[in-house]
């Protein structure tokens, strides 16, 4: 196997292994059922999803000597947190369909942005770039993961929530990223 190849195949794999039960994951499951428009939130994803991992891959090792991974998490942590404090607040209580609008592609670029920034599948990414010296072939095979396992996610989470009450969905996705922002500041995600 060539350098190019195994470069995307560890990426596709690692990845793949290490965004399974992620926070990430977990919160874009939310945003899926709570506003139902999972292509709006699968783009909007992908979006985010290039940006951090070209930034991981552009920068590679660089990254964590410039900022400590500690900061990254604890930024990341604070996000979730506030998110959910946000969702909160914002909620009506109401099932009305005009709850289900928002800005699905916004909200979830954005989350992905703020977030993925020293989580476990950017420093994958960090570090398969700084090992194989591929960006290109790292940088795909770790979008693709991403996509695969977050849009398989997104699609799953938004049938479940149209058999669910908007106002009760909002609720509990508010909820669930208040527990892994702080989770993610005990240091235990």
């Amino acid at each position: 196997m060539d350098l190019v190849t195994e470069a995307f195949a560890i990426s596709l794999l690692s990845t793949s292994a290490a965004e399974l039960g992620d926070k990430t994951q977990l919160g874009l499951v939310m945003l899926s059922a709570s506003l139902q428009k999972p292509r709006a939130i699968f783009s909007g994803m992908i979006t985010g999803y290039v940006i951090v991992t070209g930034v991981g891959v552009l920068i590679g090792q660089a990254l964590l000597a410039i900022i400590p991974l500690s900061l990254l998490t604890l930024i990341s942590g604070l996000i979730f947190v506030a998110v959910g404090i946000l969702m909160l607040k914002l909620n009506t209580g109401t099932d009305a369909p005009s709850t289900r609008s928002g800005k699905p592609f916004q909200a979830a670029s954005l989350m992905i942005i703020l977030t993925e920034l020293g989580d476990k599948t950017q420093v994958v990414t960090i570090t398969l770039t700084a090992r194989f010296a591929q960006p290109i072939a790292v940088f795909c095979g770790v979008l693709l993961a991403l996509a695969l396992v977050d849009g398989l996610s997104i699609a799953l989470a938004g049938h479940v929530g149209k058999r669910l009450p908007t106002g009760k969905i909002k609720k509990v996705s508010a909820l669930v990223f208040i527990v892994l922002g702080i989770l993610t500041l005990l240091g235990m995600i």
